[in-house]
């Protein structure tokens, strides 16, 4: 177990990058269509109606998502937080677990604000977790797991 010791930051940062750069896979599926985290991190335009541009009629959008970069940026730092501190590296651990309970509620948070006319509203969609949501899942839970068992120094 002191080969854990000493590779165990080591091993949390590269897990940590692992699930932050599944940011650039399909994160939610809805009805045959994918987005990927960072159009549901960053926002996306879905559609708009301008006919003659003469100005939008209707249009539905992604908004920015700061609960999804919390999701993703929290294991990126948590790695580099125990990458360069052994004493932090149950900072890293909590920074894990709460990325941990983020990722899980994504799917319920993320709405689409539609516009008609002057009136906007949001819809709720039923999202499918994709290949990107379930990898960040595995590799956080993984890089929580590794940094509790180099903090129980067995």
């Amino acid at each position: 177990m002191k080969k854990l010791q000493a590779l165990g930051p080591k091993l949390v940062f590269l897990l940590g990058l692992a699930a932050a750069l599944f940011v650039l896979m399909p994160v939610l599926s809805f009805e045959g269509l994918s987005y990927t985290g960072y159009e549901i991190m960053l926002g996306r335009e879905l559609v708009t109606i301008n006919p003659f541009d003469l100005g939008e009629i209707a249009g539905a959008r992604l908004p920015f998502s700061p609960l999804a970069l919390l999701a993703f940026g929290l294991p990126l730092a948590g790695g580099i937080i125990a990458l360069f501190s052994k004493k932090l590296v149950f900072l890293s651990l909590v920074a894990f677990v709460v990325a941990l309970f983020l990722l899980v509620t994504l799917p319920d948070e993320i709405a689409i604000v539609y516009t008609i006319g002057d009136i906007e509203g949001s819809a709720e969609v039923d999202w499918n977790m994709d290949t990107g949501l379930i990898g960040a899942l595995v590799t956080t839970g993984a890089a929580a797991l590794v940094a509790f068992l180099t903090i129980l120094d067995i």
